[in-house]
């Protein structure tokens, strides 16, 4: 019933969610959900591993529930159950893509599934199907409704699974199905066009609403949509170069939120607090955290000299060489914006003036730092041998039928447009560092120190009495006074949802009165049936 084959692409997959599914457990070696957790990375497993649909799906299936558990141990019931609705959603569109699949070929195998067989409308629909599976899981707008609240109310461990492994199930899904499965010459090039703006437009919406967020895991979550578009946009490409490059960002961005959603969670186990503005100055209390939250945005951010970087450098030439000039720019405006919640996180948790007395705080248990360290010393590897992700992806190219990538040394990336020197760019860099921290802490005891946190006298402007001047959660009001950022974060696709639901609500009660056993609704549908019967037999 079941066929496995072990593939490069799989096996990627599966070794990073192997990765971070370690990394996490030695933090809580005695976890309730360790049945769970088992379970989950074997239904990831089933899914990576897969040859045929009914693997994948029974996969896909296990991962979901499995997943569900685990949140409904935190998450309110409102959060649990738009998890479990969407991702049901996704379930059931995969299946139906799958049924169509199967009447129009008579197989379920990867390999003997011939899409010349089957007529260009019903591979559409079934291409539509499997891009809203993929866009639920993904997040991507307007499929991200269930995402923020399931990320920010998660365990703040499982967080990161949720982030770092369940999101990349959907890309996963993108290039097994598109590039392995269907291939390029059998896609209409009208409907990977609408898939790359949506990529696009997810980004940008997710960047602006990460920046005006008080909640740090709220803030993270959208953060994690906006790669998750980039991800998609290069991949809607299908060639050699975008699949490259989207498989170099999944594999940092994998790392970066393993990073990023550990420090929140050793800082909210810290303080037992979770929003910017009940945070600031932990530098002088935890500087190796803060050393290791600053070498996760930088690489989230995409600047040189860490990994993401180079999968950013992979994006941008791709793109280029594509001639995509709008998209291109596009992607560029909403990594430059990300830039701003990437400081947002410096500054709102470790920097700024201290909220609370160090004295209240608890002891971080040295197994907060080994996942963290994990991420940071893999993207370090990466700034600094950028083609050692080009030699990962190489076989998985090879076996989608793609020509591998030539680089001369690991220490070069090159394309095309460009190339660059990553032990280079990092000892340049780690000199520049070294002397900066020289002057800064030889003018530390002359810095004048603000009495109050929310001072900004030196601003030039002054403040409305409704105003929070706090700069973890102003900034995004600031930002509001733009028209088209004012636009984004004054609507939501909340209140659609909520239509839909008490549409769906007044449906079913209404199905109900219907189909309820009484005398007099079997003989109303009685005297209906017969009068259509009457109706078509006169006419």
């Amino acid at each position: 019933m079941f066929s496995f084959e072990i593939t490069p692409l799989g096996s990627l997959f599966f070794g990073l969610s192997a990765i971070v599914f370690i990394s996490l457990y030695l933090i809580r070696k005695e976890s309730k959900e360790l049945l769970l957790y088992t379970i989950l990375l074997t239904s990831l497993g089933f899914m990576f591993y897969a040859h045929d649909f009914v693997t994948l799906f029974v996969g896909w299936e296990s991962m979901t529930w499995s997943s569900y558990f685990i949140i409904t141990r935190k998450a309110t019931i409102k959060t649990t159950q738009k998890y479990i609705i969407f991702n049901l959603g996704a379930g059931f569109a995969l299946l139906g893509a799958i049924v169509l699949i199967y009447g129009a070929t008579g197989t379920l195998y990867y390999n003997e599934i011939d899409f010349s067989y089957i007529s260009p409308a019903l591979r559409v629909v079934i291409y539509i199907l499997v891009f809203i599976t993929i866009f639920i899981k993904s997040g991507i707008v307007p499929f991200h409704y269930w995402v923020v609240d399931t990320y920010e109310e998660s365990d703040h461990l499982f967080s990161a699974i949720l982030s770092a492994i369940i999101s990349k199930a959907g890309i996963f899904l993108f290039i097994l199905f598109f590039i392995q499965i269907v291939g390029t010459q059998y896609i209409e090039s009208q409907l990977l066009d609408i898939v790359a703006w949506l990529g696009v437009i997810t980004s940008i919406v997710a960047t602006f609403k990460a920046i005006s967020q008080d909640s740090i895991k709220r803030l993270l979550a959208y953060s994690s949509i906006a790669q998750i578009g980039y991800i998609i946009t290069v991949l809607s490409i299908l060639n050699g170069s975008a699949v490259e490059a989207g498989l170099y960002h999944v594999t940092i961005h994998i790392f970066v939120k393993l990073l990023l959603f550990v420090n929140i969670a050793s800082i909210i186990y810290i303080t037992g607090r979770s929003q910017f503005s009940q945070l600031g100055g932990l530098i002088y209390k935890y500087p190796v955290l803060f050393f290791l939250l600053l070498i996760g945005i930088i690489a989230l951010a995409g600047m040189p000299p860490l990994g993401g970087f180079n999968s950013k450098f992979l994006i941008y030439t791709t793109l280029l060489e594509e001639k995509r000039a709008l998209l291109l720019v596009a992607i560029m405006f909403s990594s430059a914006s990300a830039f701003l919640y990437c400081f947002k996180l410096i500054y709102g948790i470790y920097l700024g003036q201290p909220t609370h007395s160090s004295d209240e705080y608890k002891s971080l248990p040295k197994s907060f730092y080994i996942a963290q360290f994990i991420g940071a010393i893999v993207l370090v590897t990466l700034g600094i041998f950028p083609s050692l992700g080009i030699a990962i992806s190489n076989p998985i190219l090879i076996s989608l039928g793609f020509e591998p990538t030539v680089y001369r040394t690991l220490f070069e990336l090159n394309s095309s447009f460009a190339s660059f020197n990553g032990g280079m760019i990092m000892l340049v860099f780690v000199v520049v560092f070294i002397t900066l921290l020289i002057i800064v802490s030889s003018i530390k005891n002359r810095a004048v120190k603000s009495r109050d946190r929310l001072d900004i006298s030196y601003c030039g402007e002054v403040p409305k009495e409704e105003n929070n001047l706090h700069y973890g959660y102003g900034i995004g009001e600031e930002l509001g006074r733009i028209g088209f950022i004012r636009a984004i974060l004054s609507n939501s696709v909340a209140p659609y949802w909520e239509q839909l639901v008490t549409i769906t609500r007044d449906s079913s009660v209404l199905l109900k009165k219907v189909y309820s056993l009484t005398v007099q609704n079997i003989g109303l549908l009685i005297v209906i049936f017969f009068t259509i019967l009457l109706f078509i037999g006169v006419r």
